[in-house]
């Protein structure tokens, strides 16, 4: 996506989107701009986890 001229995106939107999915439980806060994913998150990018159905916290 960054090597294409029709994708556009700043950091700070990564981030905004990060910090929604942490929310989530999908990601994890490390620290200095890192996350990881959770084993919820890799649910739902299996199509095991119906995203529906989580709540923010």
């Amino acid at each position: 996506m960054a090597d294409s001229d029709r994708v556009r995106f700043s950091r700070q939107h990564i981030n905004a989107r990060c910090k929604t999915l942490v929310t989530y439980r999908l990601l994890i806060h490390l620290g200095n701009g890192v996350y990881d994913i959770t084993r919820e998150g890799k649910q739902y990018l299996t199509g095991e986890l119906d995203a529906r159905n989580l709540g923010a916290e």
